[in-house]
């Protein structure tokens, strides 16, 4: 009986969390990250995950973030701030995939933002970000976000 009341506690911690169950998609490694948050609180992010060995890519954002090389774990921890568990619903997590259609980087965002990559000739890209009716352009409010 005592064991199995140390065990139900243990069963209960180790679940995980649903933005956890969200990152489980994503492959194994680490990821260069930058991140992007709306000015207005609730409006929206974007986590741009770049892949080792693939050409960079550019939020075109002002005050993008750069959190480092993050483990999917790390990533999962670096979110908890931003998404609690109700909002975890409203997590997407994208590919982007170039014109031969191989993943470059993957992007976690909030559902109502949208993401848009634009590759240049040498594989670099800049993800253009747009929130609700309007289009969040990195010219208001300060120079570009570049990494």
């Amino acid at each position: 009986m005592l064991v199995a009341l140390l065990l139900v506690p243990l069963a209960v911690c180790a679940q995980p969390s649903r933005l956890e169950r969200m990152l489980a998609s994503l492959p194994d490694g680490a990821f260069a990250t930058h991140a992007w948050y709306a000015e207005r609180a609730g409006q929206g992010f974007v986590y741009l995950l770049e892949m080792t060995g693939q050409p960079h890519g550019t939020v075109y954002q002002p005050f993008v973030r750069d959190l480092g090389l993050l483990e999917r774990a790390e990533l999962a921890r670096a979110l908890q701030p931003v998404v609690n568990e109700a909002a975890a619903n409203n997590v997407v997590v994208d590919a982007i995939r170039n014109s031969t259609g191989s993943i470059v980087a993957y992007v976690v965002r909030h559902r109502d933002v949208q993401v848009n990559p634009a590759f240049a000739r040498d594989g670099h890209y800049t993800l253009y970000v747009r929130v609700g009716d309007s289009t969040e352009s990195g010219g208001a409010g300060g120079a570009g976000g570049g990494m």
